[in-house]
Formats: C-alpha cells, structure tokens, sequence
C-alpha cells in the first residue's frame, strides 16, 4: 500500500484500451484536487501522458509501487465531478470512451488567460453582482404553460413563434428572441442556463438576443467566432459559482455551469447537432442525460417537433407548450406549369407562383429556397444525354459554378479532361438546379431586381426590406427586415425522394424554417409536388405526417423507434461479433429484440447494422464498447480496428444504395 494519498488519472488518449484510470502517488507538496490537469508516466518508457485526476484517495489497491505523477499542469479543476458523471453517462449510452467526451467538452487550455481569472478569483475586492430583472413574460404562451417549462425536472417540446422580432442590431428570428428571454428567467431567479444551437446564424441571433436582458459578466459564448483563448475564458466562466448562460454548438451542451437550471436545445433535427467525432453524441441525447443527473428542465425548440421529439411526446415523456395564436403563414401548393411564351420565366416556376413574385417583389424581399448547392447537382452529356461520371468512383460529376471546374460530387476528384462513355463527346450541359444556376435564371426572368445569394459558401445572416430576390439554401436563408413579402420553396419532389431516411423530416422542418421568415400576411407557395403531402403542408397537419411516418418506421423496425450501431472493421471480427448478439444462443436476441441488417462488404472489411429496443441497448453497448478495446488490444500488426457508431443513420442510408 502506498504511504501517501493516491489520484486515479483518466489518460487524456484516444487508445480505447486506456480509457480507463490509472492510479498514481501524488508527491509531497503537489497540490492535486480532482478535476485538475496533470501529467503522468505511461508504459514501459515512462512517456509523459496528459491526463484529469478523477478521485483523489488515501490508499490504492494495487500492490506494487506506484508512479508517481510527473507534474500538475493547472491547479484549476476544469472537470468538476458533475461533468464527469456526464461523460460517463454519455460514453456508456454510445459505446464509447469517456475520454473522447471530455476532449469535447473541456476547452483547452490558454494559460495567460487561466492565470488572469485565478488572479480575479483571489481578489478579495471582487463583488457579488445581484441579480438581473426578470424579463416580462413572453405575449405568445399562456402564463402557466410559459412558467412550467423551467420547473425543476419538467421536459418539454417547446413550440416557436414565426415572424421576426427587432434587436439591436437588427431583425433576428421571433422564436431566438424567446430563447433569450426565457433564458434571462431563469437566469434572474438564480438559475445558470445551457442553450444548444445548430449554427453560426442561430449563435448570433441568441447572442443578440440575450445581451437585450443578461449582462455580458452573465453569458459564456461558445460560437464559432470565439478563438481559443476567448473559448477557455468562457469555459472558466462557467466553472465559477455565479449563474450563467452558455450557449452556442454542441459542444455548449457540456459547459459546467453551477445550479443547472434549464438545458435547451433549438431544432434538434438539425444534422449540426449530432457530434462527427467519436463516440458521435448527439445534443439532443446529451440534453437528456444531463437533465436526468441534474434535475434541470429541458426543452426541445424548434417550428415542428423532430420524430425522436415526438416519439418521446407520445409515451408522454415530454410534454407539449404551443404558442396562443396561430401565426403560420397560409402555403399555396402550386403545379409544375410554364406561362406563355411572351413572359420570360423559367419553367420550373408556376404562374401563380411568378405572379406573386412580380406583386411582392414591388413591396419588398423574395425568398427562393432552392435543395442543392452549387451552380448544377449534376451534368449530362450535350450529344446523347448521358449521365456525366467520374472516371476514379463513378460518381455524379457536378460544377459550384456556370463555367468552373467539374467535380464529383462523391470523391472531389476533379474531372479536366472529360468525355463521355456511351459516345465519346467533350461538351456537357447542366443537369438539376442548384442555387447558382436557379440565380442565373431569375436574373434573367426579373431583369432589374437585385439577386442576393445565401449559401454555405456565401454567409448572409440579414438582408433590408428593400425589393430583391433572395435565393437560399436550405438553413442558410438570411432574416429580412419586415420579414419576406412572399416565398417559393422550390425542389419539393427532389427534397422528398433523395435516398435518405430522413427526407421526409429534413424537408419539413426545412420549409417550416423558411416560412417563419415570412411577413404577417405573406404567403408561401410550394411548387413541383402535389397529393398528401402537399395537401397535409398547406394545411398545417405536419405533424399528422410525422406521426404517420413513426407508426411506419415502427413497423419496419427503424429509428428512432429503435437504435442502430453500425460495426465495421476486418469481415471476421465484425462476423463474430454480430453472431455473438444476434445468434440464438445471445440472451438479445429473445422476442425480436435485436437483428443485424447487413452486410456491406469492401475487400476484406464489412458493415453490418445493429437494430436493438431501447430496453437491450445498454447491455449492449458495453459488450460493443469492450470488443473495440479487444480489437485494439491486438497490437500494432492489426492495422484494421473495429469500430461502432451508434444511431448512424448515415449508414443506413450507404446499406439501402449498396442494395
């Protein structure tokens, strides 16, 4: 045993067979709490290994001599023992390593700043400020329903208004504005705060919004504007006992604020919120897990709420708060028509749809909300029509631009030289719309009228409320002064039958985004779709659709009714793994609870996809969890690891276009 106290040290390391801790003496004099950052002797060269002492104990069960720990890198505990229990939870429910969590959650390390706040935290002069004033209560929920969603424990989905509101800088989103202000609630009786957004525009419309009631000292900011050092000066911010509000992407969902009081998240449906580092945590998920070991309430933001949303809403496990008035703007489904040929319009766009833009145009901005990206999604051949490929993948080639440089839309190989298989030709032409060649058009069909392009590559967060044509992508529409005078939602057909699981989900709360943009009055006219969908849109049943498309998910045992963990890696070992849960001699695999769909082989790797009930999947992730330290375990001749992402949807989709 040793003589002095012990710290157990979880490695900061991406080894899945070191995700674990590690006990280690601490020497005499060192001052090592847990939480801190230290670094410790690792392996038979006694390499130095970053690391956060998790336990600080009297004594250690291991017999031998322990190392003892190089050196204390901070003496600030920047995993307090709640985020810790988090990140446990979180790798535990994703098959992954609590490592990787914490490298999301715990802001590195700037060490001028760490040194200023700890100088501020010995000042003695450094005073308590009160509490800010409660903002008045929100105009659009009943008092009751508005008071219950920062309960203690209550879980909601929390209906946004549409239309705009005014800030300071600006016209920003009326549903951010709320987001703000009830934030601010719970901030001024005593709560700290935690709100998730998708992207930069959502980051900067809540910062607006919350610097109307919060004080700065009050907001930790984690946009993506920030640098690293303003990053950790948020991070520390957090770890202080004053109430705050975090906010910003995922990686807000962690900060370690005092008195937890409410967890937000705003349009969870959004892909954004679903981690694309192991082990792949979604918001979302991590919202729930954090509200279950805090007490917090939680709320899921958003137009129209997402499957997983509502799936949890009708076991009743959420409830539901709606806004008082109906404030929807009216959506006009419209025929794919062509007007006479003296009017100069393209085709794709209806008359009455062309008749609107021509009125509204004159009292202010047009929203075009376009699916794809780039000048065309696609190219063909000029001489026989044939589909342009790539000659590396055999991907659709496609151009960002009406005379730029053809690239396949799968590998990025850029195709210089291309013809055509079926007939030799050089010359191709555009086939699709994406948003620059839908621009290039309506420039030519409403001469005179300014054309604004909002894109991934073109980043517009506002546009005034003077007369011009806005051509989006979706989630990239900028907010309009006054709000848009009138919208087009283009491309339905094209959104709803793209081979993705999701389409259906993904082009509903799309378009549902893009009308909350519109003015009071204006309308939204939804073109090239007709039958069910179009009717249940223009109606406002969404949600009759959604709950539809849940049953049918049920029945073919997909998610979110069930969870998914897509296992790739060499064919025997993700063979053997699959066997050993789904075979009849696995303790899942009674009454339908688990089955694998699969595989996609590649040479000597393969695919399989998991399916599992919400009531197995954790005991299973643990058994996949230890058959990829197994894997890893095997030494460096084993170049090909296994791997598990949980919930993938993605893989999903690869496994139907490999069938």
């Amino acid at each position: 045993m040793t003589e002095h106290p012990v710290a157990r040290v979880l490695p900061e390391s991406r080894l899945p067979q070191l995700d674990r801790l590690f006990d280690y003496a601490i020497p005499e004099g060192m001052d090592v709490r847990p939480g801190v950052r230290v670094r410790v002797p690792m392996g038979r060269g006694g390499r130095l290994q970053a690391g956060f002492v998790v336990e600080v104990l009297e004594k250690s069960s291991y017999e031998g001599t322990l190392s003892p720990i190089e050196h204390l890198v901070s003496p600030v505990p920047v995993v307090p023992p709640e985020l810790y229990r988090l990140a446990q939870a979180v790798a535990s429910r994703q098959a992954g390593g609590v490592a990787d969590i914490l490298r999301l959650a715990v802001a590195p390390r700037a060490v001028r700043v760490e040194k200023a706040w700890l100088k501020d935290s010995d000042d003695s002069t450094v005073t308590t400020e009160p509490p800010p004033d409660s903002p008045t209560a929100s105009s659009h929920y009943d008092p009751e329903q508005w008071s219950a969603l920062w309960k203690s424990g209550a879980k909601h989905w929390w209906q946004l208004p549409y239309g705009s509101a005014s800030a300071a800088e600006g016209e920003i989103p009326a549903g951010h504005r709320e987001i703000a202000r009830l934030a601010a609630t719970v901030l001024a009786a005593g709560s700290s705060v935690v709100v998730c957004v998708p992207d930069w525009r959502d980051q900067l419309f809540v910062d607006q919004a919350l610097r109307e009631w919060v004080e700065a000292e009050a907001l930790a900011p984690f946009v993506a504007t920030e640098t690293p050092t303003e990053r950790y000066r948020s991070y520390l911010r957090t770890l202080e006992a004053r109430p705050s509000v975090a906010y910003g992407a995922r990686h807000a969902i962690y900060a370690p604020v005092s008195n937890l009081g409410l967890v937000l998240v705003l349009s969870d449906s959004d892909d954004l919120h679903r981690e694309p580092l192991a082990p792949y945590p979604h918001s979302r998920d991590v919202a729930l897990l954090r509200a279950e070991q805090s007490g917090a309430a939680v709320v899921f933001a958003s137009h129209v709420p997402s499957l997983p949303v509502l799936r949890l809403m009708q076991m009743g496990y959420l409830g539901e708060v709606r806004a008082q008035q109906h404030t929807r703007p009216r959506v006009i489904p419209t025929a794919l028509g062509r007007l006479s040929d003296d009017v100069k319009t393209p085709a794709r766009l209806p008359s009455v749809a062309y008749r609107a833009v021509v009125e509204a145009i004159t009292q202010g901005p047009v929203l075009v909300q376009v699916f794809h990206s780039g000048y065309s999604p696609g190219l063909s051949c000029r001489s026989c029509g044939e589909r342009a490929r790539c000659v590396e993948c055999g991907g659709p080639l496609k151009t960002a631009k009406r005379s730029g440089p053809i690239s396949c839309g799968w590998c990025g190989h850029l195709a210089t030289l291309w013809s055509c298989n079926e007939c030799g030709g050089s010359e191709y032409r555009p086939s699709g719309h994406g948003v620059g060649r839908t621009t290039h058009e309506l420039g030519r069909a409403f001469p005179g009228v300014p054309i604004i392009q909002s894109d991934g590559e073109s980043r517009t967060a506002r546009v005034p409320g003077t007369p011009a044509l806005v051509v989006a992508t979706r989630g990239a529409e900028p907010v309009a002064q006054g709000g848009y005078r009138a919208a087009l939602l283009l491309d339905a057909e094209s959104m709803l039958q793209r081979a993705s699981l999701n389409a259906l989900e993904d082009t509903l709360q799309g378009w549902e985004w893009a009308m909350s943009l519109l003015a009071p009055g204006a309308i939204a006219y939804l073109t090239d779709l007709e039958g069910p969908v179009a009717q249940s849109v223009a109606a406002g049943g969404l949600e009759v659709l959604l709950a539809r498309e849940l049953v049918q998910r049920g029945e073919l045992r997909m998610p979110p009714t069930v969870r998914l963990a897509a296992i790739s890696g060499p064919r025997g070992d993700v063979e053997d793994l699959v066997a050993s849960l789904t075979g009849p001699d696995s303790r899942h695999a009674a009454g339908g609870q688990v089955d694998a769909l699969g595989p996609i082989r590649h040479d000597s790797q393969a695919t399989y996809i998991l399916r599992m009930s919400y009531r197995v999947a954790p005991d299973i992730a643990p058994e996949l969890r230890a058959a990829v330290v197994r894997s890893a375990s095997k030494g460096p001749r084993q170049t090909a690891r296994l791997k598990v992402v949980m919930d993938d949807v993605d893989t999903l989709d690869a496994l139907a276009v490999e069938e």
